[in-house]
């Protein structure tokens, strides 16, 4: 939800990076200084030209604590990160995020070994938990993909013995049950048992470990649906999940529009005139600024075809839902979608218009899932961000030059999702009288214009704006809301250029 804010603290605009923070000691430039920054963040270590390099630590205004190797003014190395709950990683960093080889530590007691990637457990690694019920194998994205036995396809059945004609003692052979499941595997004197394949007569596909006629053991539950469990399992039923993922998603028909270029594909919410919920002043005026944006050559001069706008009476949850479908399931492996939603929210879902106080939440995971179905390369959602002022003041640079330039930065990025809402999930979203917008909206439009361009190389990347938008909104709101950006993600993804 957003409410409204009446400040009289004086806008700060924050560029350079020693403007970022107040110097304590030392010169913040070259050796080792001390500083804090606006959010509370406290930092002592070594500088080289303005930027941190070298050993240094950090303690954020939350609590996290790192002491470790900074290149750059990123956490980058060896290093040991410390959270507020509890949980300690030790191991390498690149670019702020775990990668590589380190070891977590658990509140609980247990622990992590094995190797990382964007912050995430990802690949080869074991989870050493209480009474020795230890997790070792292939991890994706925190998700255990254990050794779940050699599994057999249909394809390699034919030669399989068919232990229903001939009794098995040990090997491989074939079984079919009354109710026309078929069992392809392990025998163990006579009987289906270890590793192997189950087909049921429903459509549903078992892989894993199997004893007296059932899942047993470590396996993979294959749901005609398209749920997909990992579990362990005990005589047919899972006692202890591992994973899951939900059911395969219906595209509706939509088809991909093929293209060796890179492309934009957006859609544009702004909810202001609720009829069960505070009517808020600015939200609607805000999705119109971040259509004119994308319109421009800022924000890669999208055409018509590429951009849907909802505004108001037209942002109901089945619009939105529709909208999202049609636009952003067209995008290619090369393309870029982007999904904006200005107006309530509540923890876990947006408020679209036709929200009665109970029916038609927007939820987060129904956004998530259907930007996980498109193929884009490069996905980014930003909530409640709101804009206000002139933006699109004409400039002398050539516009196709300028747009090559962003366009062939999203090629130099690897992509994946990044979230970049306005606030925490317990926190409010603040509207300002005097800034005629959302705080957030408000840094976060200028920080595309270019202010967010720390490097000075005319191209504003997805942390460049979160570090100017989260020190700005901060600093304006006295520390009250909290800009987050999550999700897993190139850092140096492109959001906007500087003409």
């Amino acid at each position: 939800m957003r409410v409204i804010l009446s400040l009289s603290a004086a806008l700060v605009c924050l560029t350079p990076l020693q403007a970022q923070f107040k110097c304590l000691s030392g010169n913040c430039y070259n050796g080792y200084s001390e500083c804090v920054y606006p959010s509370g963040a406290r930092f002592a270590g070594y500088f080289v030209d303005g930027r941190i390099h070298g050993e240094g630590t950090i303690v954020f205004s939350n609590g996290d604590r790192y002491t470790g190797q900074w290149r750059d003014h990123h956490r980058e190395g060896l290093g040991e990160f410390t959270f507020a709950d509890g949980r300690v990683y030790k191991g390498r960093f690149v670019r702020n995020r775990f990668q590589g080889e380190g070891v977590l530590h658990y509140p609980n007691g247990d622990r992590y070994e094995g190797l990382f990637s964007d912050g995430l457990r990802h690949g080869s690694g074991t989870l050493y938990q209480g009474g020795g019920n230890n997790l070792t194998g292939m991890w994706e994205f925190d998700n255990y993909r254990p050794e779940w036995g050699k599994s057999v396809a249909l394809s390699d059945t034919l030669n399989l013995r068919n232990c229903n004609l001939t009794p098995c003692a040990d090997g491989m052979g074939k079984y079919a049950y009354r109710d026309g499941s078929r069992y392809y595997g392990q025998f163990v004197k006579g009987l289906p048992q270890g590793a192997g394949s189950v087909y049921y007569q429903s459509g549903d596909r078992y892989e894993g470990e199997w004893k007296s006629h059932a899942p047993n053991g470590r396996g993979v539950m294959y749901y005609k649906s398209g749920k997909v469990l990992g579990a362990q399992w005990e005589a047919g039923k899972p006692v202890r999940e591992l994973f899951t993922e939900g059911p395969h998603f219906d595209r509706g028909g939509v088809t991909v529009e093929r293209s060796n270029e890179v492309r934009i594909w957006a859609v544009i919410i702004g909810v202001a005139q609720y009829n069960h919920m505070p009517t808020l002043r600015y939200t609607d005026d805000d999705a119109y600024q971040f259509f004119a944006f994308l319109k421009s050559p800022e924000g890669g001069a999208l055409p018509d075809n590429q951009v849907q706008l909802l505004i108001d009476e037209d942002a109901t949850r089945q619009n939105i839902l529709n909208a999202m479908r049609a636009v952003m399931l067209r995008a290619d492996d090369n393309d870029v979608v982007l999904f904006y939603f200005s107006g309530h929210g509540l923890q876990g879902s947006f408020l679209p218009v036709d929200y009665d106080g109970l029916n038609n939440k927007l939820l987060h995971h129904e956004v998530r899932e259907i930007m996980n179905a498109s193929r884009a390369k490069h996905k980014l959602v930003l909530a409640d961000a709101c804009h206000s002022g002139t933006l699109f003041a004409a400039r002398t640079t050539t516009v196709a030059t300028t747009l090559q330039t962003y366009y062939d930065a999203f090629d130099k990025s690897d992509g994946g999702m990044a979230l970049l809402l306005s606030s925490k999930g317990e926190e409010y979203s603040l509207e300002d009288g005097g800034l005629r917008s959302g705080v957030f909206s408000h840094f976060l439009i200028r920080g595309l214009k270019g202010e967010a361009d720390t490097n000075k190389n005319k191209i504003v990347t997805i942390q460049e704006l979160h570090d100017f938008v989260f020190l700005n909104v901060r600093k304006y709101t006295a520390g009250v809301q909290t800009p987050v950006l999550s999700g897993q993600f190139d850092t140096n993804m492109p959001v906007s250029i500087v003409r």
